[in-house]
């Protein structure tokens, strides 16, 4: 969501269209693809529910078969007809058993034929028209129970399609052979009674049945090719049982269902064209392309006037804008003029408005600046010269101090020496030369050692280390020699005996120089050096305490800006270090 409000309104509105337009179509076709399966599952089971009373027929007309087949088996008339061995006898009961059989074939019309076979395999007078008989009873599993022999096409004898079921029959009753197989008995039903039965219901044009045993396809409804029947057979092998399975078959798409029939070892197959199902969805679908394009029709008339009274002027007013961002103070004496709905004007009034008022405090904000940079200017050249000027006499104070203990107590070799050293010193303030060699600073230094030496003679020792390369470099006038007397003056002269005063210049990794000056006197108490760290940090050129200190940071600091300048460490009874850095601006070869 964060995203979408960080595009455009023009993108975003478009996103919204496309989003809308899409979605008609796929409500369509939602709608389209649930009528279309509602229909497939509503026909789906039509033929499940037709094809069960199917099975319901077959089932009752095998149970029928197989009492048929055990009643005339079993019947005493046949039983003594296929034990008996006199022959006249044998005529005598044969002509019984003719007009049993003859009653029994017509008052069933789905029996074809009925023959029966007497024992050591020799055919009775009335076998019927059955071709074959020996080969139909070598086909019935043993036992005394009916089975289902397989399908028979139309001959010379049976000119219908037909069923064989057969049934080996046993001797019964009191009789020597009772138990043993005295004959057997095979009928014939018609297959066309399979669709009297389906024609008692109504079903789909162009929908096929189809009913196979084991090995062959029995009946169909369709008399289209064997090619195609065959398929439709491949594709009802692979339907799930009485599930609708989708199958393609020479191009068209077809509900495919199977449904299992274990009288016959077999199945019924039933293939209902997809498109004769979803026919009467054409009006459906023509009406939804109609109403895609009348809401494509009316998004467009409303996403036109948006584009007129919203995007349009949003789009002249970013440009106008993108003048103003690019820095030209002309475009504030101009003015947008936008069109649209009133909020859009009311927009465009309050903007060249706010341009105005924009426009007159630009001009007085350059001229406030300009008056504050001169001012600024004025004042930095003015500390500048104070901090320098407060250095000098407070130095030539401390030394001509020296100068008169040296003279009460040494000889004139001394006071020469101080002399020389204060007269070098002086000369070298007077310069007006605002930044001098690094090598001309040391040396400064060292005069001031010299004098604090001349002063307290034999209390400290002075050690220097600077490389060679680093004395040409271009530093302030007058920014060691404070600290050096800071350190003499506050660290090593309250201690007496045994100072050390360290001075070392180096080159950091980063390229500044760096100045350390190290003592090992008194230290600084922690709440005065606390205070003094807080007052560096505060950049306070106003303060007068501890004057070497401050005054040396901050000509650093308003000469070179941050990070340079003075950093103090002191632990008190041990000593204080002082760290100057400058950076490495300038070389003289």
């Amino acid at each position: 969501m964060k995203f979408f409000k960080k595009l455009s309104i023009r993108i975003q509105v478009m996103i919204i269209g496309m989003v809308i337009i899409a979605m008609i179509p796929l409500v369509i076709i939602k709608v389209y693809q649930q009528a279309s399966t509602t229909i497939i599952i509503q026909n789906t089971l039509y033929n499940t529910e037709l094809v069960s009373l199917l099975k319901q027929k077959l089932s009752a007309n095998y149970t029928n078969t197989s009492n048929l087949l055990m009643n005339i088996g079993y019947d005493t008339t046949v039983q003594a007809l296929l034990i008996e061995s006199d022959k006249l006898e044998i005529y005598t009961l044969s002509k019984n058993v003719e007009s049993l059989m003859g009653v029994i074939k017509n008052t069933n019309k789905d029996i074809l034929d009925i023959a029966i076979l007497g024992r050591l395999n020799t055919q009775t007078p009335f076998a019927g028209k059955m071709n074959n008989i020996n080969t139909i009873m070598e086909q019935a599993k043993d036992g005394g129970s009916v089975h289902y022999i397989g399908f028979r096409t139309e001959d010379i004898k049976i000119p219908k399609d037909h069923f064989l079921f057969g049934m080996n029959i046993y001797a019964s009753g009191d009789t020597a052979l009772y138990g043993e197989k005295v004959g057997f008995i095979a009928i014939a039903l018609d297959v066309k009674s399979i669709n009297t039965e389906l024609e008692r219901y109504p079903r789909l044009a162009d929908s096929t049945f189809i009913i196979m045993d084991n090995k062959d396809i029995v009946y169909t409804n369709n008399s289209k090719d064997d090619d195609l029947l065959n398929q439709f057979k491949q594709a009802g092998l692979h339907a799930s049982s009485e599930e609708a399975y989708m199958a393609t078959i020479e191009g068209k798409k077809y509900a495919v269902q199977s449904f299992d029939l274990p009288e016959i070892s077999g199945s019924i197959v039933t293939a209902v064209p997809i498109q004769s199902l979803i026919k009467e969805l054409d009006t459906l679908k023509r009406t939804s392309y109609f109403i895609l394009v009348a809401a494509l029709l009316l998004f467009s008339v409303p996403y036109a006037v948006l584009m007129m009274n919203i995007l349009k002027p949003l789009t002249k007013l970013m440009r106008f804008m993108a003048r103003l961002k690019s820095g030209n103070l002309e475009v504030l004496n101009s003015k947008v003029s936008l069109e649209g709905y009133a909020e859009i004007e009311v927009i465009s009034h309050e903007f060249n408005t706010m341009l105005e008022r924009i426009n007159d405090l630009t001009e007085r904000l350059i001229e406030t600046t300009t008056r504050l940079y001169q001012v600024d200017l004025e004042k930095q050249r003015a500390e500048y010269a104070y901090l320098q000027s407060q250095i000098n006499p407070h130095f030539l104070s401390n030394t001509l101090d020296s100068i008169k203990g040296i003279a009460i107590v040494k000889g004139n070799q001394e006071i020469y020496e101080m002399t020389t050293a204060l007269s070098t010193m002086l000369r070298y303030t007077i310069k007006a030369k605002d930044e001098v060699l690094l090598g001309e600073e040391l040396k400064i230094a060292g005069a001031c050692v010299k004098i604090h030496q001349g002063r307290f003679p034999g209390k400290m020792v002075f050690e220097f280390d600077c490389p060679n390369d680093l004395l040409a470099i271009l530093v302030p006038k007058m920014f060691i020699q404070p600290i050096i007397e800071n350190a003499l003056s506050h660290g090593l002269e309250p201690r007496g005996k045994s100072g050390l005063l360290l001075l070392r210049v180096e080159r950091s990794d980063i390229n500044r120089l760096v100045i350390t000056i190290k003592d090992n006197g008194v230290g600084i108490d922690p709440q005065r050096l606390s205070d003094m760290i807080e007052r560096l940090n505060s950049k306070n050129v106003s303060s007068t305490e501890h004057i070497g200190i401050q005054n040396v940071h901050n000509r650093l600091w308003l000469k070179y800006g941050d990070p340079y300048g003075v950093n103090i460490h002191s632990i008190q009874g041990q000593g204080t270090t002082v760290v100057i850095q400058l950076p490495i601006y300038d070389m003289q070869q």
